[in-house]
């Protein structure tokens, strides 16, 4: 078995966003199954959402276990209103918003709380990742209030402040986490943090030598060099390595994603069956199985 601990199943080429709302929920179950049993498949059984701002992620886990897959999903993710993560889900306002939004959470029965920390990579600027978009006092309440309705938090951070930032509020995974620095990578390993790298949507653009980013590329390049430096260190002081793709994202597929991921793990130096190793016992973690 397989495990993709990050990825996004609203992003993916059989529906766009704008369809999903329009279309009958016939339409929307026949949309996922398919993805879903093209996972199942590749025998990759075992999959964590990173969150949709349409539910489309909820309907995957009724489907998901109508097909023998687990699945993980946060319903939604939980950003700062005016910084990035809109798209993912819900834009909150001081913790008053996020009583309200953990409400609709509970009542759909999240298996995950993600919270979006920073911003993404600046392919124009090195070391830009934007703005740690919550206070501490602010992440650490939703963060205990995960823990106390019983499930583990899923933090999309980048860069050394933010990831020491989620490091310390107690957070079970750091999604991405590129730019950071020996500090931050001890501190996962202590803490038992899982780390999901997330290599694909960088490695992707690498790989194809994406004409899109012809200007950017020699940015790309320099911060992906950065993160597999940090994974080869993560890796030997024991940090908790599993393998997401980010599945829906710009140049990474739903399905073939996490096999994209698996080549750049490999190519790295690692083992087939170190990499699958990691895969398997980190991403259980990951998932909470």
């Amino acid at each position: 078995m397989i495990i993709d601990s990050h990825i996004h199943i609203a992003h993916n080429a059989l529906f766009k966003k704008s369809q999903w709302s329009n279309s009958p929920i016939e339409l929307q179950r026949q949309w996922l199954t398919e993805i879903l049993r093209e996972y199942k498949k590749k025998d990759v059984c075992a999959l964590r959402d990173g969150g949709d701002g349409i539910f489309a992620s909820c309907l995957a886990r009724e489907i998901a276990k109508e097909e023998g897959i687990i699945y993980r999903t946060p319903i939604f993710a939980i950003c700062k209103k005016g910084h990035y993560g809109s798209f993912l889900g819900r834009a909150i306002d001081g913790l008053e918003d996020f009583k309200r939004e953990f409400h609709i959470l509970k009542e759909n029965k999240l298996d995950h709380l993600k919270i979006i920390l920073t911003g993404i990579v600046n392919f124009d600027k090195f070391g830009d990742v934007g703005d740690v978009a919550f206070l501490h006092d602010e992440l650490e309440y939703m963060v205990k209030s995960a823990k106390e309705y019983g499930v583990p938090i899923m933090v999309h951070a980048n860069g050394k402040r933010g990831v020491s930032q989620a490091i310390k509020a107690g957070v079970n995974t750091i999604e991405h986490g590129f730019l950071i620095s020996d500090k931050e990578i001890y501190e996962m390993a202590k803490k038992e943090i899982v780390w999901v790298p997330t290599l694909s949507p960088l490695g992707n653009i690498l790989k194809r030598n994406d004409s899109n980013f012809k200007d950017q590329i020699d940015t790309i390049r320099k911060v992906y060099t950065v993160q597999i430096e940090n994974i080869v260190k993560a890796y030997e002081i024991g940090v908790k390595i599993a393998l997401g793709s980010d599945a829906g994202a710009y140049a990474v597929p739903q399905v073939n994603g996490i096999f994209d991921e698996i080549n750049h793990f490999e190519n790295i130096g690692f083992s087939k069956n170190a990499v699958l190793k990691m895969c398997l016992e980190n991403g259980s973690q990951a998932l909470n199985i």
